[in-house]
């Protein structure tokens, strides 16, 4: 499942990392929002080669953004399907996949406990491979794999900003495990948060901590922390103001109060754990 606007940038090398990949999809959704720089054609000319690609035009569109957007038309992919899937990918349009990318996550998949999975991105800048890192039980947005039950476990992607950490707190709190695979990697030719102006990418990292209900020292926390990473200190105040930003706008955020003390439990066990209080799990 791939969704998009004006990628043909992108599109080319997607469609070869897909259509080589030593384990094919049984069907290729690719969701197009209102494209008009030659996408489409692009995806036209694949299909003609390949039955299994299928492609989605949403004809009525709206400004393009990373967070409610992207669910929003990941759940039209999904509702065109006549599929019997057990499970399913989103595979963003800038990213290239090794060839046996599904393979080797469909290895880890071996374990029933795991409910979502990923991959992890690198970049190349001045011929160097940079890792981008997050944690290990946050699957990547850009391309992760949902095993079917979990999905329902979960009810599916919510439609609203920080869906791809909601899902994975959510499988967690069904008791299903959420896992990065930091050996399996992907190139990521746009580098994350990208699309996102200036410091409106902390602000908008603020907002979704908000919706995603983080508790008080945890988001202080969380700020204090990005104060130390480029830009300097700046970061982290961007990343409270979009906090407290969104307290005060009174935006959408979960209401599940017993995901919420679930995710408050992990955020507690977390800064424990970076006071020395708590042993690490292996």
């Amino acid at each position: 499942m791939t969704p998009l606007r004006n990628e043909v940038e992108f599109i080319p090398e997607l469609i070869d990392s897909i259509t080589s990949q030593t384990i094919t999809p049984l069907e290729w959704i690719i969701v197009d929002d209102c494209s008009t720089d030659g996408s489409v054609k692009m995806i036209e000319e694949a299909r003609g080669r390949f039955e299994w690609i299928k492609l989605v035009r949403v004809e009525e569109g709206s400004d393009w953004e990373r967070g409610q957007k992207i669910a929003e038309l990941v759940n039209i992919g999904l509702k065109s399907s006549n599929i019997d899937w057990t499970f399913f990918s989103k595979i963003d349009a800038d990213i290239v996949l090794a060839e046996n990318y599904f393979e080797e996550i469909f290895k880890e998949f071996e374990d029933d406990r795991l409910g979502i999975g990923s991959g992890n991105c690198f970049m190349k800048k001045s011929g160097k491979m940079i890792i981008e890192k997050v944690e290990n039980g946050h699957t990547r947005g850009a391309l992760k794999t949902y095993r079917r039950s979990c999905f329902s476990d979960i009810g599916g992607l919510e439609e609203i900003d920080g869906w791809d950490g909601i899902d994975n707190l959510t499988a967690r709190f069904k008791g299903w495990e959420t896992r990065n695979f930091p050996h399996i990697l992907a190139e990521h030719r746009r580098p994350t948060g990208s699309n996102e102006v200036g410091f409106s990418e902390f602000i908008n990292s603020g907002k979704k901590s908000y919706i995603m209900c983080y508790s008080w020292p945890y988001i202080i926390a969380k700020s204090v922390d990005v104060m130390f990473k480029r830009p300097f200190f700046i970061g982290g105040l961007c990343v409270f103001f979009g906090f407290i930003k969104s307290v005060i706008n009174g935006t959408k955020r979960l209401d599940d109060k017993d995901l919420i003390n679930f995710i408050r439990r992990e955020q507690r066990r977390k800064l424990l754990q970076k006071i020395g209080f708590v042993r690490r799990s292996q």
